[in-house]
């Protein structure tokens, strides 16, 4: 095979394997599937490496597991190789928020949100934390916005969604039977 410095040579093709992988462990760590999620996360980092990805997955289902100090690294990694991780920020804050520093908490949950301003979670998560401290106007205010960011992400993966893009496709359909019904229904 040709190398990509080679003229003609091809690109190589983005590996649809560890996309789905990264998929199957999201869906058993949501489902509580936990130790099958640790497995695929190690088959991952066995084809690519260690990686921000694998280590947010192996510090929540640390979290899950009540292991706060041992998710609590896995995020600190995680943050290490991708200072930029919104998802880390914030688990890192859940961390913070169950042991206790809520101050700690509020400061990743910001960096969460420096890092993605429409992560709904982290607005969600800061409202919580200022509800925990009595603080009622800013936890309706973030827990207000975070309910507008996810009506917002909801409407966006509605109309992204392969259903929604045969809605007209569907109606033509129903049009074409309509008009074959009337038409026989007048040949009688």
């Amino acid at each position: 095979m040709l190398g990509p410095d080679i003229p003609g040579a091809r690109e190589p093709m983005p590996d649809n394997d560890n996309m789905e992988q990264k998929y199957r462990i999201n869906r058993l760590t949501e489902t509580g599937q936990l130790d099958e999620a640790s497995a695929l996360i190690d088959s991952l980092m066995e084809m690519e490496g260690e990686s921000a990805f694998a280590y947010n997955k192996l510090g929540v289902i640390a979290a899950r597991k009540g292991e706060l100090e041992t998710a609590k690294s896995y995020f600190e990694k995680s943050l290490a190789m991708d200072g930029r991780s919104a998802q880390a920020y914030s688990n890192l804050g859940n961390i913070y928020r169950e042991m206790g520093d809520l101050e700690k908490a509020i400061d990743c949950y910001r960096q969460a949100i420096d890092c993605d301003a429409d992560y709904a979670t982290a607005y969600h998560n800061l409202g919580v934390v200022y509800k925990q401290k009595g603080d009622i106007h800013k936890a309706v205010e973030h827990l207000k916005q975070a309910n507008k960011l996810q009506r917002v992400m909801a409407r966006r993966e509605l109309a992204e969604s392969p259903i929604s893009r045969r809605k007209p496709l569907i109606w033509v359909i129903i049009a074409l039977l309509v008009v074959l019904l009337l038409y026989f229904r007048s040949r009688r």
